[in-house]
């Protein structure tokens, strides 16, 4: 944050403090609360809060009806992710409240602030037998559960659900909300919504500072040292920072999917994705590592390839927020606890400024085989071939959109070909679920929302884009005008190559997890959105710059080669990457 913002952040503060409590109804409120908290959307399925969204009306704030309660969660996470700022998701007890759970359990995962409200019945109408009455209990999936039923308590109980959702580590809160506090009356003392915590993350605590040089010392010793960057470094905005330690230390860098942006994937001491949905090479430099240091993210199965990489008993220096993180999956851990981008500071200060000469033997094999795997994939990338390697799609759009361009992509098989054939720069460039398919779509209309100066690119597979399918109407009508890359090959790809290779004999496997043949182009267009169908990669390019000028919700079918294989950890090895389906799988596979 600059002088001059920190200067205007600290004005505002101030404000709030000196504010008096001011005589309003409920409606009144919450839509106070909606403008101050600064977003541009909300996102809601009805009919809660309707006297709300009114007192809306004349606010340019996108009051963004939804098809359903669990693509409104997912707008409302992304929206978060790509803004920095919690917005606000609301829909209807009962059915619609189990709708949105489901919604939640992505933003839960990936650790990202919004605040959910939704209805509690009265005391009158409670165990009566009532019209959808059955209750959620969001305590799993949120940070901060509770009910509002006072509405002299409202503005209290409404700040603790912010600063729940934006200290420490960030995650979703909820509340129930009495809807007849709406059109009741009230003294609401807004000193309880301090703007502090509207953004993410709202405080950026420093690690212990002999810990720090503990970390220093031991990096320096190492001989084989690695830095693997996850989500909480992108949310951090810590990429400049792990740019400069890796240079002054000599440290090469990977990533977590979550993490891509940590760090621009063409610097030379960039190696791009590990774990799961890796970059192939990167398998021997976590393998080989004598030292981990992980930023901002937690040692997950996807992370680690199922605790595989690193090994066991490989000293890990972990900076994270959340103070139970680090030693949670592995032991042998030295912790550093604070923000990240701060923690990062704190090393570059104690390094001082004598950099390496220049790259050790063990960074320069790291780089000789990243180069040795690029020129094994150019055939893919660049073969022009037809149906369409997915290769070729991810470095046609990468080329053909703007550099500014925020990329969101859904989970498994579509994931891994943006993981590992997108090379971003780095910044928030890229957002990714954390399992939940069918996010991608959603998820980027609400990044778009946020964003609404960047192009904003869905790359989702036909199997994802089943899922919600009905919110192109959403965009087209609230002129969200993202764009939307198919990747289409007729099949839940992951489960296509499982079933073929490990029961080639067994009759109609297509019905297990193939399906019709259809174009969503022409589905797009239907429904008054912009839309094109691609079979040609020489087309990829003109088709992204054309949906650019569209200035209109676009969707690019683009047909893919069924039989590619993606380079996902289970898979390594065990089947062709020259476009013909795999001779055997690991029976463990996702999405």
């Amino acid at each position: 944050m600059n002088l001059a913002a920190m200067d205007q952040h600290e004005s505002s503060v101030d404000e709030a403090v000196a504010e008096c409590p001011q005589r309003m109804k409920g409606q009144q409120f919450l839509a106070e609360l909606v403008r101050r908290s600064g977003v541009k959307a909300v996102f809601f399925v009805p009919t809660f809060l309707y006297p709300t969204l009114v007192e809306l009306a004349k606010d340019p704030v996108k009051r963004v009806l939804c098809h359903s309660e669990k693509a409104a969660a997912y707008m409302a996470d992304d929206y978060a992710q790509a803004s920095g700022r919690p917005t606000m998701v609301i829909v209807q007890g009962g059915p619609g409240a189990t709708n949105l759970y489901a919604g939640l359990a992505d933003a839960w995962q990936s650790h990202t602030p919004l605040l959910a409200v939704t209805p509690v019945l009265p005391g009158s109408r409670y165990q009566g037998n009532s019209y959808q009455e059955a209750y959620v209990d969001f305590r799993p999936v949120t940070k901060y559960d509770a009910e509002v039923r006072s509405i002299d308590r409202m503005a209290e109980f409404f700040g603790k659900a912010y600063r729940e959702m934006t200290t420490g580590a960030p995650r979703p809160v909820h509340l129930y909300l009495d809807g007849a506090l709406e059109d009741a009356e009230a003294e609401f003392d807004f000193r309880y919504l301090d703007p502090r915590y509207f953004s993410y993350p709202a405080f950026r605590p420093r690690a212990d500072d002999e810990l720090v040089g503990q970390a220093l010392l031991e990096i320096r010793r190492a001989a084989r040292p690695v830095m693997v960057c996850g989500r909480g470094t992108v949310v951090s905005g810590a990429w400049e920072e792990v740019t400069a330690l890796a240079e002054q230390l000599g440290l090469p860098v990977t990533t977590t999917l979550n993490g891509k942006g940590s760090i621009d994937e063409r610097h030379p001491l960039a190696l791009g994705v590990t774990g799961t949905y890796r970059r192939p090479p990167t398998d021997a430099v976590i393998a080989e590592a004598d030292l981990v240091l992980y930023v901002g993210g937690h040692q997950g199965g996807a992370t680690t390839n199922m605790r595989r990489l690193p090994k066991p008993g490989v000293r890990v220096i972990h900076i994270d927020i959340n103070p139970a993180q680090p030693g949670a999956n592995y032991p042998n851990v030295l912790p550093l606890i604070g923000d990240a981008r701060t923690v990062l500071r704190q090393l570059l200060d104690a390094a001082g400024v004598t950099k390496r000469s220049g790259p050790g033997e063990w960074v320069r094999q790291a780089q000789q085989d990243l180069q040795a795997w690029r020129a094994g994939e150019h055939a893919h990338m660049h073969g022009n071939r037809i149906p369409i390697r997915p290769e070729q799609l991810a470095d046609e759009l990468v080329n053909a959109c703007p550099r500014n361009t925020l990329f969101v992509a859904d989970t498994g098989y579509v994931g891994t070909w943006a993981g590992v054939f997108m090379d971003l720069p780095a910044g928030r460039n890229f957002l990714h679920c954390e399992g939940s398919l069918g996010w991608a779509f959603p998820a980027a209309m609400g990044a778009k929302a946020a964003a609404p100066e960047r192009t904003v690119v869905a790359f989702t597979g036909d199997g994802g884009f089943f899922y919600h399918l009905a919110e192109i109407e959403t965009a087209v009508r609230n002129e969200i005008n993202l764009i939307t890359v198919v990747l289409n090959n007729q099949a839940m790809a992951f489960q296509t190559h499982l079933l073929r290779s490990v029961w080639p004999g067994s009759p109609n496997l297509d019905k297990l997890s193939e399906f019709g043949d259809t174009n969503f182009a022409a589905m797009a267009r239907e429904m008054g959105a912009w839309g094109v169908r691609v079979t040609d990669p020489r087309d990829i390019g003109k088709a992204i710059r054309e949906a650019i000028d569209a200035n209109r919700p676009a969707v690019i079918d683009v047909v893919i080669d069924q039989a590619a294989v993606a380079p996902v950890a289970v898979m390594a090895g065990q089947g062709s990457r020259a476009g013909t389906p795999p001779a055997s799988f690991d029976r463990k596979t996702d999405r």
